[in-house]
């Protein structure tokens, strides 16, 4: 049942193609995307580092390229990212106990 729920869980997180989280600071965010686990292996964590910019027409635009100054402030954003996805995993194991519990209820 866990497993059906996981599988369920992940799906729907797919298909709304929906960041797990976002964390910025200034022009820079850290994308974290949950990946489902697979065999019976805990949801894992990816993240994309961002920038944006303004183009001269006025549009803002994201890249991925950073400047020597960007990565200082990313020296500053990478730990608030992976604080954020110890919050998520604890989030998960949580969740994951909460669900094992209404199982044994039942």
């Amino acid at each position: 049942m866990v497993n059906q729920q996981r599988k369920e869980k992940a799906m729907t997180q797919t298909n709304n193609n929906q960041p797990a989280s976002t964390v910025r600071s200034g022009a820079l965010k850290g994308v974290i995307w949950k990946n489902a686990g697979k065999d019976g292996k805990s949801d894992r964590y990816s993240v994309n580092y961002i920038r944006g910019y303004k183009t001269a027409e006025g549009q803002w635009k994201d890249t991925s390229s950073f400047s020597e100054i960007d990565n200082l402030k990313l020296g500053y954003l990478i730990p608030k990212v992976n604080d954020r996805i110890a919050e998520l995993k604890a989030s998960d194991r949580e969740q994951e106990q909460s669900n094992d519990t209404e199982e044994g209820g039942q």
